[in-house]
């Protein structure tokens, strides 16, 4: 009786951080892009091209370890407006929905030709409107979510590259 009651304590106090801090169990969140590429063992592919109207670094970076290894970037917007999520495996597989914020497509259409081949959609997320953009590269699947434009977004995953 005791060990089960001991064995449920601690099941209960390991799910209290994902309870406090709103994010599935096996979400997890880094300080730089140097620790999550540090704790992913892998070089992230990033865009050698960001608008000035984004403030690099990422505001927030999260991630997932298991298969096939994952990581959401969030940057934000210098002074208003709606900043970019950029989200990369770092092995070949689909991006975990976990870091994702949910959104509703209203439409989609297939991008042919050059490094950022894939689909460009309109999303709906928090009520507001995006584009979203993506693709596969080098065995990897990278997705680009923002309120810019289009030629922002192409321009930025036609220069992602993995990071020297």
């Amino acid at each position: 009786m005791v060990l089960a009651v001991a064995a449920a304590l601690l099941a209960a106090l390991d799910a209290v951080p994902s309870w406090v801090g709103g994010e599935p169990r096996e979400v997890r969140r880094a300080r730089t892009v140097d620790e999550v590429e540090r704790r992913l063992r892998a070089r992230l592919m990033l865009p050698a091209y960001f608008p000035a109207r984004l403030a690099w670094p990422p505001v927030r970076i999260r991630y997932v370890v298991s298969a096939p290894g994952a990581v959401a970037l969030t940057v934000a917007a210098r002074g208003e407006g709606a900043g970019l999520l950029l989200v990369q495996t770092v092995r070949p597989g689909p991006i975990p929905r976990q870091l994702l914020p949910e959104a509703q497509e209203l439409d989609r259409s297939p991008l042919a030709g050059g490094p950022a081949a894939g689909v460009l959609s309109r999303v709906v997320e928090d009520g507001e409107m995006r584009w979203q953009l993506a693709w596969q590269q080098d065995g990897r699947s990278l997705l680009l979510r923002s309120k810019g434009t289009i030629d922002e977004l192409l321009r930025m995953a036609r220069s992602a590259r993995e990071a020297p």
